[in-house]
């Protein structure tokens, strides 16, 4: 029983949705939550080249088909919100919203687009930032206020710490811990703190109830946008695309109309990891995209079977931060993933048939 909490490390696109889905499922979890953030980060996972994405719903409740929780910590877009409902054909005693969730308007998003400073910033232009400046100056309006959120209204808080003396629950953060705007490079940062204490206070779990701290960490960070990537070398966009490992952001272009290619390290800095560790409060590490780092390794399943190179960064990481690496992922597929001691449960049919049910034409 209790909570297991899945953060990102360095500057986001870890793939905590997809970490947090296992760890859902693994748990058999009775609850995923978000109390960060708004509608700007992306999770998501592919299955069988599909991709499948939330921007407003934390996404680990895909597997499991548990309660879905935002916190008073998450700002709404009610039009996003209710269009994610839609897809996953959600009722309201699935979905609950705490009253207390500022809302993000469209005339947030507009105000966002229009600022130069958001697209210096690598921003989403959500509009989350400019609804959470409104919360703190007591003028935003309110999950409460809005008629569409009345079916889904509840005591967030209250259910989180209910669920978590029953069961296990999930608790999903937002973007990198680099991005958060107490430990980032400012002003190359987003809106709220993105680190474990600030989730749990946005959902409002006890902290005595929290179980594991999970950190995602990419075995080659990424960033989008400017500011820095630590101590390591960054891979030009002409190494990237020799190597066959470029990411293009979910962020685009003003000017080509491109989505932008995400910048690359070519290694960890392994201070900062370790201060992600610390202001975590970290346990265990889920280290991601490691096909990039060894293309061999694709899409392996089995911990016996991951690459001497891969067992030999994994050890690495190991004994310089005292944390073990619990999780590793292999590949783009949702299915790529091994865990170090080989409890993840079996894929099912029904599991694979519900996932490709969610896939937009």
């Amino acid at each position: 029983m209790g909570a297991n909490i899945v953060v990102g490390g360095f500057w986001g696109d870890e793939g905590k949705g997809l970490i947090s889905a296992w760890q859902a499922y693994q748990h058999h979890a009775l609850g995923v939550f978000r109390g960060c953030g708004g509608t700007n980060p992306e999770h998501g996972l592919f299955i069988e080249g599909n991709y499948i994405k939330t921007n407003q719903l934390p996404l680990g409740f895909i597997f499991e088909e548990c309660l879905i929780g935002l916190g008073p910590g998450t700002a709404v877009n009610v039009e996003k919100f209710l269009s994610e409902v839609k897809q996953f054909r959600l009722s309201p005693e699935k979905v609950r919203v705490d009253p207390k969730c500022p809302i993000i308007t469209p005339e947030n998003v507009r105000e966002e687009i229009g600022d130069a400073n958001m697209n210096a910033i690598g921003s989403t232009k959500s509009g989350t930032g400019i609804a959470m400046s409104h919360a703190a100056l007591r003028i935003a309006p309110l999950a409460e206020d809005m008629d569409a959120l009345q079916p889904y209204l509840d005591d967030v808080p209250a259910l989180a710490n209910r669920l978590a003396q029953q069961g296990t629950i999930s608790i999903e953060s937002t973007q990198g811990t680099f991005l958060s705007r107490y430990y980032g490079e400012y002003p190359n940062v987003t809106s709220v703190d993105v680190t474990a204490p600030s989730v749990m206070a946005g959902v409002g779990i006890n902290w005595r109830s929290v179980d594991d701290v999970i950190v995602c960490v990419k075995a080659l960070p990424t960033r989008e946008g400017t500011g820095p990537m630590g101590d390591v070398e960054e891979y030009s966009v002409e190494e990237m695309q020799a190597l066959g490992i470029v990411e293009y952001s979910s962020i685009f272009d003003p000017q080509t109309g491109q989505r932008q290619i995400r910048r690359k390290a070519k290694g960890i800095d392994y201070t900062l990891l370790k201060r992600i560790i610390t202001l975590n409060g970290a346990n265990k590490i889920a280290l991601t995209f490691v096909e990039h780092y060894d293309p061999e390794v694709r899409d392996v399943v089995r911990w016996a079977d991951l690459t001497p190179k891969v067992k030999k960064l994994v050890d690495e990481i190991e004994t310089l931060t005292g944390v073990e690496v619990s999780l590793v992922n292999t590949g783009k597929e949702w299915s790529s993933v091994v865990s170090k001691h080989d409890s993840l449960p079996p894929i099912t049919g029904p599991l694979v048939s519900r996932l490709k049910s969610y896939i937009l034409d």
